[in-house]
């Protein structure tokens, strides 16, 4: 069965963006932490910028960027662990 849940960044009140919540624990475990781990990589780019260098218009999109997928992986990380608990999954 399909439970799909928007993620929380859909700019409108109106869910574009959702998620199987029914799928298995290790896919989403999986996609969250490829956003996790893009996210850390944009924010280690920053931080590497030289402030003399960078534009702030580039701040704002890298900050928006990581922004967006820090959510999706904070809302793939909770239906992981929903799913965790559903499979009976330990250590999760």
């Amino acid at each position: 069965m399909i439970n799909l849940v928007p993620l929380t960044s859909n700019p409108t009140n109106t869910p574009v963006l959702l998620l199987d919540a029914s799928t298995p624990f290790v896919d989403l475990q999986e996609c969250a932490e490829q956003r996790l781990c893009a996210a850390k990589g944009l924010l280690f780019s920053l931080s590497c910028m030289g402030i003399n260098r960078a534009d702030a218009k580039d701040v704002s999109r890298i900050a928006d960027a990581a922004y967006v997928l820090l959510e999706d992986a904070t809302d793939l990380f909770n239906a992981a662990r929903k799913a965790a608990l559903r499979e009976g999954v330990r250590h999760a």
